[in-house]
């Protein structure tokens, strides 16, 4: 029974190493100009990723669809619209070669160990992994929104400030984007640009907004917005009331950081009163 399963094994291992040799081979020559311009610091060995490319294009997949629709806006966040579907052609061709690769070795050593529990071990390492890759692009997204949210209340004050003082908002808003650091300055930044270029005022704050992604910008420029439209009659008292509101929920964002830090605190707290219960408990049990 056991010489089966390890003849099953190197069975099964046998022609998903054929494939990947016949992938890595095709498929890289073929999508080398694309693998050529992955940068080896943010995505580990490019060079297997022509397997993934191959596969994607032997199952036609589409990078139209709901989901990949979803992923793409997600990344264009973090690596910009124009490039965000280049990005995540990327990401998916490095999970399916990795998960590829590592598949005929899962069964090899399977098949070496004679082990089912390694066959089950190996697939979920596969999980893990491609759920680790997510979980990155996920991280990077929210602390990009976390550094926008943590510099939003000092913008809206500054603007206010210079609102106030009556200087017009484009002039007021090329000010403030001018004197900061980070990746709401960067944006503002952009919009200012994208002004200078010829894009029309209410556009550019659309735009951005759009590549900010997040509910309390979004708030902010339709009433910008719709305070230009009116007139900027209201739009001093607009930028103060949401400074101010903006100020309380930066304080609010603070202390649940804080309360989440000490809740994963919590667990390695655990671990270890466990552990000396563990070393008390035993020697008493066994003297006994």
């Amino acid at each position: 029974m056991d010489n089966i399963f390890q003849f099953a094994m190197t069975l099964v291992a046998t022609p998903i190493v054929i494939f990947w040799i016949f992938m890595a081979h095709h498929y890289g020559e073929k999508y080398q100009s694309i693998i050529q311009t992955i940068n080896p610091e943010e995505y580990r060995y490019p060079e297997l990723f022509g397997v993934g490319f191959g596969l994607l294009e032997l199952i036609h997949y589409d990078m139209t669809s709901a989901h990949a629709t979803v992923q793409i806006k997600k990344i264009s966040e973090i690596k910009g619209k124009k490039y965000a579907a280049y990005y995540y052609y990327v990401m998916l061709g490095e999970k399916i070669s990795y998960a590829v690769t590592i598949l005929p070795f899962i069964f090899l050593l399977a098949a070496l160990g004679n082990s089912k529990e390694a066959l089950l071990f190996g697939a979920v390492i596969i999980v893990l992994l491609v759920w680790y890759m997510d979980e990155i692009t996920k991280d990077k997204l929210t602390n990009r929104r976390d550094a926008i949210l943590r510099d939003f209340p000092q913008v809206l004050s500054k603007l206010t400030l210079l609102v106030n003082s009556g200087m017009v908002l484009r002039d007021a808003w090329k000010n403030v984007a001018e004197k900061g650091n980070g990746i709401l300055y960067e944006e503002m930044l952009q919009t200012c640009e994208e002004m200078k270029q010829g894009v029309a005022e209410i556009d550019a704050y659309q735009n951005f907004a759009e590549r900010c992604e997040v509910k309390e910008i979004k708030r902010f420029t339709s009433s910008v917005i719709q305070n230009m439209v009116k007139g900027n009659a209201e739009l001093t008292k607009f930028l103060r009331e949401m400074s101010d509101e903006m100020w309380n929920e930066k304080k609010n964002m603070v202390k649940r950081k804080g309360e989440i830090a000490n809740s994963k605190l919590l667990v390695p707290i655990m671990l270890i009163f466990i552990g000396i219960l563990i070393v008390i408990m035993v020697p008493m049990f066994t003297s006994m």
